[in-house]
């Protein structure tokens, strides 16, 4: 699969950028998320055994299951975590979660504050499940997972999608130019 992903289209942008933070803590956080990503994707397919959850995961999983109570949400395996591709386009990324029937689309984290980049990440997300799925997406989110519960961030102007192609056009130029690793 050669063609970029939406994070990675976001970095050559300049709208998510890490060199800041230290490596060591960069790691941690990064494992962190992906065990939170992980723990809510078998909890949402059924298939979780809480008895391996590292306890720092726990609270997060139970924010993500008030969350879920809270917006009537229940997702179809074809809901959770794939892989699409726009081929009109020429990008590929991974929804974390969309449903159908309401035309919801979820990003979830776990970081300590939510990011703006996160709108323009949805938007190639909606992108992507129109495109492949031919569903109207109505409503985009951020689900901020915290020890305490969860955050939301709607997700509502209509330049997301300009912005997100514009990321792209500057991604493809940077590519031809042998300006990215």
């Amino acid at each position: 699969m050669d063609k970029p992903r939406t994070t990675n289209i976001l970095k050559a942008a300049g709208l998510i950028d890490f060199s800041m933070v230290r490596q060591d803590i960069m790691k941690r956080a990064c494992a962190f998320g992906n065990a939170v990503h992980k723990a809510t994707e078998l909890d949402d397919l059924g298939t979780l055994d809480t008895t391996t959850v590292d306890p720092p995961v726990v609270p997060y999983l139970e924010g993500w299951r008030k969350f879920k109570k809270d917006y009537n949400l229940h997702f179809e395996p074809h809901e959770i975590e794939h892989r699409l591709i726009s081929k009109k386009y020429g990008f590929n990324g991974t929804p974390d979660r969309w449903f159908t029937p309401k035309g919801i689309l979820i990003d979830i984290k776990s970081s300590t504050s939510m990011m703006p980049a996160t709108a323009i990440q949805t938007m190639s997300y909606q992108m992507l499940i129109e495109e492949n799925f031919k569903i109207k997406i109505k409503k985009r989110l951020g689900v901020q997972l915290t020890e305490k519960g969860y955050k939301i961030s709607p997700y509502t102007d209509s330049s997301d999608k300009a912005v997100f192609l514009a990321c792209l056009h500057v991604f493809n130029w940077k590519k031809r130019r042998g300006l990215l690793k």
